[in-house]
């Protein structure tokens, strides 16, 4: 009994600690770029929605704004399907920043695994992280489709921050649980386990993940800092968009 207290305390104190430390996203400025109108993407067409219903519809074939076909030039046209081709590929790359952190707990779960020699051990943690994701895509993704809604990018660093902080706390509960049972399992199959030398392992493994937290979260960051220089660059590719094709003007995908 007194093994297994103990084990609960330094699990407790050494391995879940660092998770709840992770670092958040301090290194990401914030976006000063925001939806205006609502965006649908399919990989291949573009459809905008503005406040009051009306669309427009970017088709390989041309434009088509309140179910009217609009005659485009040949400039207008490669225009139209350069920025539609964009949106489709740059969009959708915020689920990328957003993945990054189940990249990291599982990146932390092999190290863990490797240190326990049980690469099987903390399998339940790996699926509560993806399941979580999972649920996370869910947001902006419906029915085949990429959704995002007016002012959707205003609160992509909150929903970030938050997010992060609910993966840490799944992670934090299901590996607190998988530790704890690697811990007992060990024991029972040892006599005189060295409480030393363990205590010694656990925080060697503390500061192992608290490294590895710190590395990443910075380089999450950045991936968000440089999704939201890739929106810019799509804004001033509208605007010019735009200007070519003023019958747009209305369905102005972004505000600056």
């Amino acid at each position: 009994m007194i093994k297994r207290i103990t084990s609960s305390i330094l699990v407790g104190s050494l391995l879940v600690a660092p998770a709840l430390q992770a670092q958040s996203l301090t290194d990401y400025e914030s976006c000063n770029v925001d939806l205006n109108n609502e965006l649908h993407l399919d990989g291949k067409e573009v459809e905008i929605i503005d406040r009051e219903g009306h669309r427009a519809v970017f088709e390989a074939k041309g434009l088509v704004i309140n179910g009217e076909s609009i005659p485009l030039n040949k400039e207008q046209q490669q225009l139209l399907d350069h920025y539609r081709v964009q949106l489709n590929n740059d969009i959708p790359k915020a689920r990328e920043v957003a993945q990054s952190g189940m990249l990291l707990a599982n990146e932390v779960l092999d190290d863990v695994s490797a240190k326990f020699n049980d690469t099987d051990a903390f399998d339940n943690v790996r699926q509560a992280i993806a399941d979580f994701y999972a649920k996370l895509e869910q947001r902006y993704y419906q029915n085949g489709e990429w959704v995002l809604k007016p002012n959707a990018f205003g609160n992509m660093f909150d929903n970030w921050q938050q997010d992060f902080a609910d993966a840490r706390e799944v992670f934090n509960r299901e590996f607190f649980a998988s530790a704890f049972s690697v811990l007992q399992e060990q024991m029972a199959s040892e006599e005189g386990i060295n409480f030393t030398e363990l205590q010694k392992q656990l925080n060697d493994l503390k500061i192992s993940v608290e490294k590895k937290l710190k590395e990443h979260s910075s380089e999450i960051a950045g991936q968000a800092q440089d999704y939201c220089d890739s929106m810019g660059k799509l804004a001033e590719e509208e605007k010019s968009l735009v200007e070519t094709i003023p019958e747009l003007e209305n369905y102005q995908l972004f505000n600056i």
